[in-house]
């Protein structure tokens, strides 16, 4: 039997990612609403994440694709949804913002990747080039938008993994979500990443939240 939220058939998959009869997602907490959802998303979440970074040989090797970060979701997520680690089977859009098709989201990681060997996991970029390299990499992660539901935790986690490669860390304590939503839609909406690398600047530090 084929998940409810993986027919084949585009509108049945997107219902297919609700309890029936309801707008919440299917969960594994019993959460019926959604601040109980995001709030039991939230605490499960966070320990996952100690977890991890206490021990990044959870997710195997750090090859930083697209089954890389498959991965890290699966790490974060897997005690909310079934789903967890899944690539999406629906198209998504924020306000005005459309992301990756389902059917073509490893095309701007294999573009992430790719990047990434080619500087030496970021180890080959200047300091002074760090921040747009960073913005010009999660630009990509972002449109690539693979999960259904927790997109940016996961990116932000392969970023502090990838940093930590080079002794580098990001204190996201430094901005909010609001600041990196505008971000992103304009990276997005406008191919203006200028808000992007200003907040990596901004966040950029020298404590990296893995050791590796």
């Amino acid at each position: 039997m084929p998940h409810p939220w993986d027919t084949g058939d585009l509108e049945r998959n997107w219902q297919g990612y609700f309890i029936p009869g309801t707008h919440i997602l299917r969960n594994r907490v019993g959460a019926r609403s959604l601040d109980a959802l995001r709030d039991a998303e939230n605490d499960l979440v966070e320990v996952r994440v100690i977890e991890l970074r206490e021990g990044p040989h959870l997710l195997g090797d750090r090859t930083y694709d697209l089954a890389f970060l498959r991965a890290i979701h699966r790490q974060l997520f897997q005690d909310v949804y079934e789903w967890a680690g899944d690539l999406r089977t629906v198209g998504v859009e924020k306000g005005n913002e459309s992301f990756c098709p389902p059917g073509s989201i490893s095309q701007p990681m294999d573009h992430v990747v790719a990047e990434v060997h080619r500087l030496k996991l970021l180890k080959a970029v200047r300091d002074a080039d760090l921040p747009r390299t960073i913005a010009y990499l999660y630009d990509y992660t972002n449109f690539a938008h693979p999960f259904r539901e927790g997109n940016g935790r996961s990116t932000r986690e392969f970023f502090d993994l990838l940093l930590s490669e080079r002794g580098t860390g990001l204190d996201w304590e430094k901005t909010n979500q609001s600041e990196l939503y505008a971000a992103c839609h304009a990276a997005r909406a406008e191919s203006n990443l200028s808000d992007l690398i200003a907040m990596f600047a901004k966040i950029l530090d020298a404590e990296p939240a893995y050791d590796f």
